[in-house]
């Protein structure tokens, strides 16, 4: 009796049926989640970006929008008119104070002949103190046009401004010692209102100013040259 054995291979006992494995798809759907997250987050963050940018072209600085108003316009404005009435003011205040002085310097060229006349009885003093009267005058009546204050003292030789008190009272002394020293002060007052009228009339632009002035200029050359030629 002949046995007969099968040679038909048995299926392996770990192989699965129907085919191969299938790979489990939980992953990629996260990893694709992730990824469009991660997009919307960058989209987000570009358009955040782009709308502070176009806010500080605008005026803004810091995350602070800076307006302009009216009423800063306006703030703006009366401060320049401020500072343009206070410039004024200077300007006012700068011709006030040269008049005030000059008119003193005038006296003190009075009083200084006027002194130094009496001590040495020599006319060419009284005849220039005249004139020193008269240049008073119209530096006065300017002054008054103006509604400057006359600093006066109606005493010979005192002086408010104590600058010219002290020229005063040197001058004096120096033209007392002798005649010659005398007529080298009337030079010394006449040089140095000279020098004074020419700063004067640089600076200044008040036409009625300006005529008195240069008068008293031509007449301060007139006594410079009667003056030198006494030395």
């Amino acid at each position: 009796m002949v046995t007969t054995v099968s040679t038909t291979p048995s299926p392996a006992p770990d192989a699965p049926v129907g085919g191969p494995p299938r790979r489990s798809r939980g992953p990629i759907l996260v990893a694709i989640i992730a990824i469009g997250l991660v997009a919307v987050l960058i989209a987000v963050g570009a358009t955040v970006l782009a709308i502070d940018s176009g806010a500080g072209g605008n005026g803004t600085e810091g995350g602070t929008t800076t307006s302009t108003t009216a009423d800063d316009t306006t703030a703006d404005t009366s401060g320049t008119i401020d500072d343009e009435a206070a410039a004024s003011d200077n300007v006012a205040a700068t011709t006030e104070s040269r008049l005030r002085y000059l008119i003193e310097e005038e006296k003190l060229a009075h009083d200084v002949y006027v002194t130094l006349g009496d001590l040495w009885g020599t006319r060419i003093f009284d005849n220039i103190a005249r004139s020193e009267t008269q240049h008073q005058n119209e530096v006065a009546t300017v002054m008054t046009a103006l509604g400057v204050a006359d600093p006066r003292i109606d005493q010979v030789g005192v002086f408010a401004d104590p600058s010219l008190q002290a020229l005063y009272d040197r001058l004096v002394a120096q033209g007392s010692t002798s005649l010659q020293d005398a007529y080298e002060v009337g030079v010394a007052i006449e040089e140095l209102d000279i020098a004074d009228l020419n700063a004067d009339l640089a600076v200044e632009d008040d036409p009625a100013v300006i005529a008195v002035m240069q008068n008293l200029l031509n007449g301060s050359t007139n006594h410079l040259a009667a003056f030198q030629r006494q030395l």
